[in-house]
């Protein structure tokens, strides 16, 4: 018996063009993907969650993941185009962007809480749509 525990335990972040060429289309093709850039470690707080939707359009598909968490450190996602590595509590790990346009959008909100105890930070969404958005990577 096989058992998949749900949940991230760990985001990472990787300036896009760091990455390998074509990532989406040699994952189509079921060849390995490895990150070997250097990856900056993102704090967060609660139960990030990650969403992926597939959409067959004219006969093509089209796939989009949504990364949503909280964190309390204000990372400087305006200052280029970042790629997101999620590691699941499962030990499998997954790319979120490539090298190539379309990049990943990036919304970072904000949030101060209230007194009664709600979070404060940056809450973060990150979008992507692309032939293949949830890349597996082999570590």
């Amino acid at each position: 018996m096989r058992q998949i525990l749900p949940g991230i335990r760990r985001i990472q972040v990787v300036d896009c063009n760091l990455l390998p060429p074509n990532v989406a289309l040699k994952s189509e093709a079921n060849l390995p993907i490895s990150i070997l850039a250097d990856t900056v470690e993102i704090s967060f707080i609660g139960n990030p969650q990650c969403e992926r939707n597939s959409e067959n359009d004219n006969n093509s598909t089209s796939e989009k993941t949504t990364l949503e968490f909280l964190t309390v450190e204000e990372f400087p996602f305006y200052k280029g185009n970042f790629a997101f590595i999620i590691t699941c509590v499962s030990r499998e790990s997954y790319l979120i962007g490539a090298r190539e346009a379309p990049f990943p959008i990036v919304n970072v909100k904000q949030k101060t809480g209230t007194p009664s105890g709600d979070s404060a930070g940056y809450e973060v969404e990150v979008s992507f749509i692309a032939i293949k958005s949830l890349i597996p990577l082999s570590l």
